[in-house]
């Protein structure tokens, strides 16, 4: 059998930094398939603080996978009709969607279908996939439930409901207004909040550096992950960089759903596929 020359890894880590690698690919087993992805981004490390704090945050990533998701539906729904009191006589559930592209939300709604069917009389005409169409099928008193798998900064649902308050009263109508998700940022309640009746997530999300670092090792953290961040491209087709820094709206999100599109609140040196001076790269995480 011929020899085979293997190109040397142009990537050296102390021994203490590949410890804590091997022991992160024991504990998330999801990384094992990404393992070349993940040595990419060690690879943009200059230092092993660099490399620690990339080891530190997948450590604390909130990987859904699709098991633990079913139960995630199954919570959903029992929160919606048990906790909530929500009947398929006055209640929606419904989709963020005002336009023609599919999200994260519209998926969800479709998923409910199979745990609401073994909690009573619930029809396809419950479950919506736009806001729109709840304002034209609900009546007083109706209860709207907007559901999605994930809330990063939470300004998005919390626009969409205040539009969906101010729909219902432009045709005359009152209803309550609710959200359900699977996991959010803490940080995300106070633009929900204000806006809803009630606001229900089952998993509650730290930021990945400012809640989980204080004093000197907070900056050095955040000096870290600025100094990775310049690595990568400033644009990507026409989304710039800048408007995803820590993850959209800073939200330092560490959160995936197995085969979902991952949040663009998560942070950008493990979804953003572009490297300077505009190199492609498959990033840990891909995103549409």
């Amino acid at each position: 059998m011929a020899e085979t020359d293997l190109d040397r890894s142009s990537q050296v880590m102390g021994r203490d930094v590949f410890a804590s690698l091997m022991s992160l690919s024991m504990k998330h087993t999801w990384l094992i398939a990404r393992s070349k992805e993940l040595f990419d981004i060690l690879e943009l490390c200059k230092s092993d603080q660099e490399k620690d704090l990339v080891v530190d945050l997948l450590g604390r990533f909130h990987f859904c996978s699709a098991s633990t998701h079913l139960e995630n539906l199954r919570q959903l729904s029992g929160q919606i009709v048990t906790s909530w009191g929500c009947q398929p006589t006055n209640s929606h559930i419904v989709a963020l969607q005002d336009g023609e592209c599919a999200d994260s939300s519209s998926m969800i709604v479709q998923q409910l279908k199979a745990p609401f069917a073994d909690l009573g009389e619930w029809k396809t005409h419950n479950f919506l996939n736009q806001l729109n169409a709840a304002v034209a099928r609900s009546k007083n008193g109706d209860n709207i439930v907007i559901v999605d798998d994930f809330a990063g900064s939470g300004t998005s649902i919390g626009k969409k409901a205040e539009w969906l308050r101010a729909a219902l009263k432009a045709a005359g109508k009152t209803a309550s207004i609710r959200v359900a998700v699977s996991a959010a940022m803490h940080h995300s309640k106070k633009a929900i909040e204000e806006h809803v009746d009630e606001y229900h997530a089952i998993n509650w999300l730290s930021k990945g550096i400012s809640d989980s670092f204080t004093g000197g090792d907070l900056a050095s953290a955040t000096a870290a992950m600025e100094r990775l961040e310049t690595t990568l491209g400033n644009k990507n087709g026409n989304k710039k960089l800048d408007h995803y820094r820590f993850g959209y709206r800073r939200s330092e999100a560490l959160y995936y759903l197995e085969g979902s599109n991952p949040p663009n609140n998560n942070f950008p040196i493990f979804w953003w596929p572009v490297l300077k001076p505009k190199r492609a790269r498959n990033p840990l995480l891909r995103r549409v």
